[in-house]
């Protein structure tokens, strides 16, 4: 049962979600770039992009471009009907230059090269991200307190009004921020890109917000995933008593209690 709930205005929450969003964007991209650059990323994408010049070289594709202003890229993707419009010899050769392309070993390497590290920077960079602004930071300022929730006077503690310990916020954050709500949208997102998804892969993104809608209008904490898998509430720190321990909310209530039952005698 949640003794004496306070809870963080919706605003206030969005307020501090939205600075704690620009630390994250700001620290991964920093993380990508380190971990981009003791990767040598650029190597694979650059070899990948020589190769498939050199092919379209040997297809004569640039002087196809320029006579028909039609890229490789943008033959690829249009339907029947807008090949119709080129000469026959130019969509047999540009669908040849494609096979070609799509059959080269440098190209096909360097591709899943790119793609495994891409997985790689985004998965280490949000991981570290989320353990430095989630986990550390909170960790510091005490009551679960992120830059944003700090500046917004929001704390978190557990819905029995007891202060969360470090196995509550590793759960909340890393399981429930960094696993449920943010690596599984973005693991999909990459697929779908580099073409290795199903197109229907994209619906658990939207079941996933409208699973977090229904959490907050519908509980009474107005809690997200990641605080009902860890049992916590966002409270205003300003007019939110949080216990140490259920012993010392325990003696509270009983100090109230005695409190109450003293007063009472005088009637």
């Amino acid at each position: 049962m949640i003794y004496d709930l306070q809870k963080a205005s919706l605003l206030k929450r969005f307020m501090a979600f939205l600075l704690d969003l620009i630390l994250l964007v700001i620290l991964v991209t920093g993380f990508m770039w380190i971990i981009s650059s003791i990767t040598n990323y650029d190597s694979y994408s650059n070899s990948m992009s020589d190769k498939i010049a050199e092919i379209e070289e040997s297809f004569g594709i640039p002087a196809i471009t320029k006579e028909y202003n039609v890229t490789l890229d943008e033959f690829s993707l249009m339907n029947d009907d807008e090949k119709s419009s080129l000469p026959n010899e130019v969509v047999a050769t540009m669908e040849e230059c494609i096979k070609a392309v799509n059959s080269n070993p440098v190209i096909s390497d360097a591709y899943i090269t790119m793609m495994n590290l891409t997985l790689l920077m985004v998965s280490i960079s949000l991981l570290l991200a989320f353990v430095i602004l989630e986990l550390i930071v909170p960790a510091i300022f005490k009551n679960g307190q992120t830059v944003g929730k700090k500046i917004f006077s929001i704390a978190v503690m557990r819905i029995d009004g007891v202060k969360v310990t470090p196995l509550i916020m590793f759960v909340r954050s890393i399981l429930g921020k960094y696993t449920v709500e943010t690596m599984i949208p973005v693991i999909i997102i990459l697929m779908i890109f580099f073409g290795v998804g199903d197109g229907l892969m994209l619906l658990v993104i939207p079941l996933i917000l409208i699973l977090e809608l229904i959490l907050v209008i519908a509980t009474k904490t107005n809690s997200m995933i990641h605080d009902v898998l860890s049992s916590t509430v966002l409270v205003d720190l300003q007019s939110q008593m949080i216990f140490d321990s259920v012993e010392a909310k325990n003696e509270y209530r009983l100090r109230i209690h005695n409190d109450e039952v003293k007063d009472a005698k005088y009637f």
